[in-house]
């Protein structure tokens, strides 16, 4: 059994969730870090690296979404 880590921004969870709910793997919740990070252990095989590859580009894809938002909002903070 192999194991990988995730941190994931509170933000986004939700979502990371539902994703991780799809690819059926046993994982748990750790605790936090000081980012406010929520730290996801997820266990799987050899044979399923392939979903676990998945998930990484999928929270890189969220991380994305954060900052486009982040910076939308400080364009509008600008504006004003």
């Amino acid at each position: 059994m192999r194991k990988a880590e995730f941190a994931v921004p509170s933000e986004v969870m939700a979502e990371f969730a539902d994703k991780l709910a799809e690819q059926d793997l046993d994982n748990k919740i750790m605790g936090t870090n000081d980012d406010y990070e929520v730290l996801v252990e997820v266990d799987y095989e050899r044979d399923q690296s392939k979903e676990i590859d998945a998930l990484e580009e999928y929270l890189n894809e969220l991380r994305e979404q954060i900052e486009e938002d982040e910076d939308e909002d400080e364009e509008e903070e600008d504006e004003k």
